[in-house]
């Protein structure tokens, strides 16, 4: 019996198909039974509720502290139950991106495009750093010169290499991950400075670097605690940040230092509420160990066990320009000075008197 062209590959596809719709059935009523069930707890707690409510009501003459008491349990078992909503919605959510990734698998619409192995035992800040930097460096010669000339001079000169972008549009990735002024919210700034990386400050050795370090925390992370005070007294800057809604993210980009970028130059990771330098260390331990950031910035909000709920956008510099506020901690000027300074009003109040065009 002569078998049809192709009709091995057509059973094993449709065997494949077969066991993938299986499969496939079989998580979906796995997922129905999980609903039913999170439905029963639900109908449960609403009948405690229920339950409550009713002798809530049948002892009317301790109407004052059974209220009290209802509205304690009514919030924990509110709080409960919208934990559990999330939880069960996150995971339809997964659940849904998981068989649309597999019907991509089998439709041959999805490839991997590169893989990372590592092997590393360090902060998640520092491998990030790593890959981005490999890279950097795994492009082409010509491609890898023109992306890292057009970082310095975005640094360098405020410039927004489009013509560059156009030609080579991998640099836009690569802005958004080394310059501060295009990356995302909460380590964007409106600055031209460039991450110092064990790649860049090669680069940076030929210009002189003006240094700053960019934090930022949660809102929440931040306010006084009841019973545990700061240790020391808090810029009022900070204090400020604090009256922002809880959810809010406070950053902070703070000058540190200046130097050719060796990475012996010191570095002030931390100022006090009077803007004096409180802890320094060298270049080299700002960038190879970040975690001395993050245990710095604790340290000066006079709470150093946020360490694990402080982050850092790593360090960075400004090549060839002297922001004011590096002249004003260099000319060693007044704190109240470099705390708050309103330059706009009087940018203005000089425009109007006629001193200044």
């Amino acid at each position: 019996m002569v078998r049809r062209h192709g009709a091995i590959e057509a059973h094993v596809h449709h065997d494949i198909h077969e066991r993938v719709k299986k499969r496939n059935k079989s998580r979906l009523e796995r997922f129905r039974e999980y609903v039913k069930e999170q439905r029963e707890h639900y109908r449960a707690l609403a009948e405690l509720i229920e339950l409550q409510d009713r002798a809530i009501e049948s002892y009317s003459r301790y109407r004052s502290w059974l209220q009290v008491l209802r509205e304690f349990f009514y919030d924990i078992l509110y709080e409960h139950s919208i934990k559990r909503i999330h939880h069960l919605f996150d995971r339809a959510i997964r659940f849904a991106e998981f068989m649309s990734l597999l019907r991509d698998f089998i439709a041959g619409r999805a490839r991997v495009l590169f893989t990372v192995e590592h092997r590393m035992f360090f902060a998640k800040d520092k491998v990030i750093t790593q890959v981005r930097d490999e890279l950097l460096m795994s492009l082409p010669p010509n491609v890898r010169d023109a992306i890292l000339e057009a970082l310095v001079k975005a640094s360098t000169a405020k410039y927004e290499p489009r013509e560059v972008i156009q030609q080579h549009p991998q640099l836009r990735f690569f802005l958004q991950r080394y310059i501060a002024y295009f990356k995302k919210y909460p380590c964007a700034r409106k600055t031209y400075a460039i991450k110092l990386t064990p790649v860049t400050i090669h680069l940076s050795k030929y210009y002189s670097n003006t240094y700053y370090v960019l934090r930022f925390i949660r809102v929440d992370d931040m306010r006084e605690d009841a019973y545990l005070k700061a240790s020391r007294s808090i810029d009022f800057y900070f204090m400020s940040a604090t009256r922002k809604p809880y959810e809010d993210i406070m950053n902070t980009l703070t000058y540190v230092g200046s130097g050719t970028a060796d990475y012996s130059d010191k570095v002030a990771l931390a100022r006090d509420d009077l803007r004096r330098e409180l802890t320094k260390a060298p270049l080299r331990r700002a960038i190879l160990q970040p975690h001395w950031i993050r245990r710095a910035f604790a340290k000066i909000l006079g709470k150093p066990e946020l360490y694990d709920s402080a982050s850092h956008c790593s360090l960075y510099s400004i090549l060839s320009r002297k922001p004011k506020s590096a002249k004003l901690y260099e000319a060693g000027v007044s704190h109240r000075l470099l705390g708050k300074r309103p330059r706009r009003r009087i940018k203005t109040s000089t425009f109007y008197m006629g001193f200044r065009a």
